[in-house]
């Protein structure tokens, strides 16, 4: 084909004519768009967590208002110090000392009461070996039950009497636990005058609720929404998290690609408790680049010919 004959002529009108604006339409449209969608639901994925977060920390500060209740109820401390064998010299008569039990039973029941439906109960052991355990549904602590053993127990000794936020478990130490997992505050009681400590206490929540929020969440894109602890373990999550999906959350990346699909990665702190909210939001491949891509081809092959 001569540059200047009619047919190079053609060729090349054709080119400028149809396949430029075809491999524009083709390239960048596609990937104008999908920023610009890409933007519009980050944007939107923000705007959402911020509110969930907020759900999420009212739970949390419920479990740790719940393991605060000690310290505002006079006779709870009172049997607590008597318990620990603070008041050794005083001698109590059957009268008191049942008074005491009905204190460390009876009022925490209430606190149990007033709560949340989905706060499912509190535990509180004492130094002495003595097990107080709370309920909605009444159930009694497992005999010989070997609380000093667990993480979440020295995990509370070593916050000192700061709150410690416990992720996803199951209530082993009841005899008739929740079916599903639950997630927790606990921490250490201590005599406020003397630092004395007095009691290990834990506040338990049914994760179901986790499940609830994050059903009544509408997102306008396929995505996986999960709440993970402070080692990055998965408390609660819609869907089953893939090996890259949790790297990418320790990474602090913004994206992650499996063997199928590539999601944009969301994070966002929950409160104090350095739990995390993560959305992963699958972007979708553009089904207008496959067909432009074929479009092209088909052209290039219509110019081979001419």
């Amino acid at each position: 084909m001569r540059p200047g004959s009619f047919r190079f002529k053609l060729v090349m009108l054709y080119f400028w004519t149809i396949v430029i604006p075809i491999v524009i339409i083709v390239f960048f449209f596609p990937n104008y768009f999908q920023k610009l969608m890409i933007k519009q639901n980050t944007q939107y994925a923000e705007s959402m967590s911020a509110s969930f977060t907020k759900n999420i920390e009212t739970y949390l500060n419920e479990l740790e208002r719940l393991t605060l209740t000690p310290y505002f109820d006079s006779d709870i401390m009172k049997a607590l110090k008597y318990k620990a064998k603070q008041n050794d010299e005083i001698q109590l008569t059957p009268i008191e000392k049942l008074r005491m039990d009905n204190a460390l039973n009876e009022k925490f029941h209430n606190f149990i009461r007033m709560s949340r439906e989905d706060i499912s109960g509190t535990t509180l052991v004492t130094p002495d070996g003595s097990i107080y355990a709370k309920s909605t549904d009444l159930t009694t602590p497992v005999d010989n039950y070997p609380f000093t053993a667990t993480k979440w127990y020295r995990k509370a000794l070593e916050a000192n009497g700061s709150a410690v936020f416990i992720g996803s478990h199951k209530q082993d130490y009841l005899k008739q636990p929740l079916l599903t997992d639950v997630f927790s505050v606990a921490r250490i009681i201590r005599d406020p005058d003397t630092e004395m400590q007095l009691a290990v206490i834990i506040a338990d929540a049914d994760t179901q609720v986790l499940k609830k929020l994050i059903q009544d969440f509408r997102f306008n894109v396929n995505s996986t929404i999960a709440v993970l602890d402070d080692e990055h373990r998965v408390v609660y999550s819609n869907a089953e998290l893939t090996p890259s999906m949790l790297e990418s959350v320790d990474k602090s990346s913004d994206s992650v690609s499996d063997d199928k699909d590539t999601y944009q990665v969301i994070q966002r702190d929950i409160g104090t408790s350095q739990w995390k909210l993560v959305f992963f939001c699958r972007i979708p491949k553009s089904s207008i680049s496959l067909g432009g891509s074929m479009l092209l081809a088909s052209c290039s092959r219509s110019a081979a010919y001419s």
